[in-house]
């Protein structure tokens, strides 16, 4: 699997409506499930937590927990289903995941870690793969990253998904957890220098992508979060430069159309709201983006909507003829 472009799991972001919206602007980006917990997949709706579309594919399943048990019972739950990969959660930072102990918090314990992994590989069909953080807490990002990468990698884990950072979790909310700890894409780069036999992809406050893409050539691949949600319209361009793929862009019309179609195939006003939801940012940049924006906040009339918003759409580009 090409890993030169990912978008990074998003709680409350990346669910199915916003990954059939990223395949309107990009088919060959690895695309990533929120953070799912196992608890919530053995005992919940199962169905529902692991819907996709083939549309989706190339998509990793991503998994919080620290039960190998359950894990191992989700994975083999996933082998049914055309996930690509399975990755595991090393790199939440919230006060939930902390107290629960999983995410970044398991930083701090490897060898529950690597049980955990090998009861994944074990089970699954698919690759497994993690993600992980520059370090947390007092735990400093050089030789603790190093004998942490390197006890997690003699599972036979090779892939890791690095944010360029380190999560206070004592300190710092997950919000200031993305931005206030320094970026130090240079240990990314000097883990892959280390450990060149595995494939690392880094994370974190990447917004310039197409222009900072040589400056992480020495990697396998960076990975958008926050950036591919607030301007996705910017992700038109990923398979021509990431990929080497020219095919025709989808007009800002055309995605339109597709997402209101899509739309008309679920079942739940309340997906149907999330799914507008994350299409605001497709429209920044145009003139008439605050009143498109209006219109898609009220989803009970999300119908009669589609038509004014193309004719805004189309307002905008005569203007700007």
């Amino acid at each position: 699997m090409d890993r030169s472009f990912c978008i990074a799991p998003m709680m409350a972001k990346t669910d199915k409506q916003f990954r059939f919206l990223v395949r309107q602007l990009t088919k060959k980006s690895i695309l990533f499930t929120e953070m799912i917990h196992t608890n919530s997949i053995l005992f919940g709706n199962q169905n529902k937590l692991l819907e996709y579309s083939e549309i989706e594919n190339p998509i990793v399943l991503q998994l919080g927990g620290n039960d190998p048990i359950s894990l191992s019972k989700v994975c083999l739950m996933a082998n049914k289903l055309n996930y690509d990969e399975i990755n595991l959660n090393l790199g939440c930072p919230s006060s939930k995941v902390k107290s629960g102990n999983f995410g970044a918090a398991l930083m701090k314990q490897p060898d529950l870690v690597k049980d955990c992994l090998i009861a994944m590989q074990e089970a699954s069909s698919k690759p497994i793969s993690v993600k992980i953080r520059l370090g947390i807490d007092d735990l400093d990002i050089n030789e603790s990253l190093d004998r942490f990468v390197s006890e997690v990698s003699s599972t036979g884990i090779k892939v890791f998904y690095v944010h360029a950072r380190k999560a206070l979790l004592d300190k710092l909310s997950p919000k200031d957890n993305r931005e206030i700890p320094p970026l130090n894409y240079s240990r990314v780069m000097k883990l892959k220098e280390d450990f060149n036999d595995l494939e690392i992809i880094v994370n974190g406050g990447i917004k310039d992508y197409y222009k900072e893409k040589d400056n992480f050539s020495t990697l396998d691949g960076i990975m958008i979060g926050r950036e591919a949600y607030s301007y996705p319209k910017k992700l038109e361009n990923v398979d021509s430069i990431f990929y080497k793929k020219n095919d025709k862009n989808n007009s800002l019309i055309s995605i339109t159309k597709n997402m209101f179609d899509y739309f008309e195939t679920l079942d739940k006003k309340n997906e149907i709201k999330r799914g507008l939801i994350h299409m605001h940012g497709l429209y920044n940049g145009l003139k008439n983006a605050r009143k498109i924006r209006i219109l898609l906040s009220n989803s009970s009339f999300f119908k009669p909507a589609k038509n004014e918003i193309i004719d805004l759409i189309n307002d905008n580009y005569k203007n700007a003829a």
